[in-house]
């Protein structure tokens, strides 16, 4: 596993450009429509990447922190 899909159709990022998982707050809107261009319904978490985009996730923060601490584990 070498990518997080977050839970919408074709949404996935590379583990690799993963930053930080963030657990969504209505804050962090302004960010994710100017990355994504939008708020999508459902959003439980946000990825920010190394270059700079915040990214809705529909999977809980919990499972996506998991699977991508298991990610960094292997590679480490």
């Amino acid at each position: 596993m070498d990518s997080l899909w977050l839970g919408y159709d074709g949404l996935t990022v590379p583990c690799a450009d993963v930053v930080a998982v963030l657990v969504y707050s209505g804050a962090l809107d302004g960010l994710l429509r100017r990355s994504f261009g939008r708020v999508p319904a459902g959003v439980r978490a946000v990825v920010l990447t190394a270059a700079g985009r915040y990214l809705p996730a529909r999977v809980p923060p919990e499972q996506l922190r998991d699977r991508w601490a298991g990610w960094r584990q292997n590679v480490g």
